[in-house]
């Protein structure tokens, strides 16, 4: 209802000032009065079950990807508060978007809260800290075991060719080329 009225008040306003004539103000006032306040009441909320659902956690993932790569290559460029921000940003990630981000609908699913879980509870402390006291050694063997953790649940949910890097500084996924396949492999397939 209140939008009618700013919308009612703009265009009297607009008459005032020349910039829309009387005509367009009254035809517009007619069709407010007819769709009513219905017209421009807000749109209804989605269902309950569709509010709790957010970006699809392969989207999430995304960003979770980014943040890891860019807290490894800080710490590499000894970039330390970068680090620490993108480790507090991953922990975030994990604890805001993770848990309503719609699950994938191939492949298993069921154990990703859990492993997201322990995540959460274990490497964003573990990077930040690291990456405060500006310990490149404790940085790379918490980058390490937070890498480990994001590939078992990439194979555990059928993702793993989805490969996180156990090095700070490289890429996320890991693109690096694979051996080709034989010539035999390729003709049965």
């Amino acid at each position: 209802m209140r939008d009618c009225l700013r919308v009612r008040r703009s265009a009297v306003y607009l008459t005032g000032v020349g910039m829309i004539s009387q005509t367009a103000v009254a035809v517009a006032a007619l069709t407010l009065e007819l769709i009513g306040p219905a017209g421009c009441s807000r749109p209804t909320p989605p269902p309950p079950e569709q509010a709790a659902q957010g970006p699809g956690l392969g989207e999430v993932m995304v960003t979770v990807g980014r943040r890891f790569e860019t807290a490894g290559r800080a710490a590499v460029a000894n970039r330390w508060e970068l680090a620490a921000f993108e480790a507090g940003e991953l922990g975030e990630l994990f604890e805001q978007d993770v848990p309503h981000a719609s699950l994938p609908k191939e492949g298993p699913t069921a154990q990703i809260a859990p492993m997201a879980k322990a995540f959460l509870a274990s490497a964003p402390p573990d990077l930040a800290k690291a990456a405060t006291s500006r310990d490149r050694a404790a940085f790379a063997a918490a980058f390490e075991r937070a890498a480990g953790q994001c590939n078992a649940c990439h194979v555990a949910a059928d993702k793993g060719f989805i490969q996180v890097p156990t090095v700070p500084g490289q890429l996320v996924p890991v693109l690096e080329p694979l051996p080709a396949a034989s010539a035999g492999a390729n003709a049965t397939k």
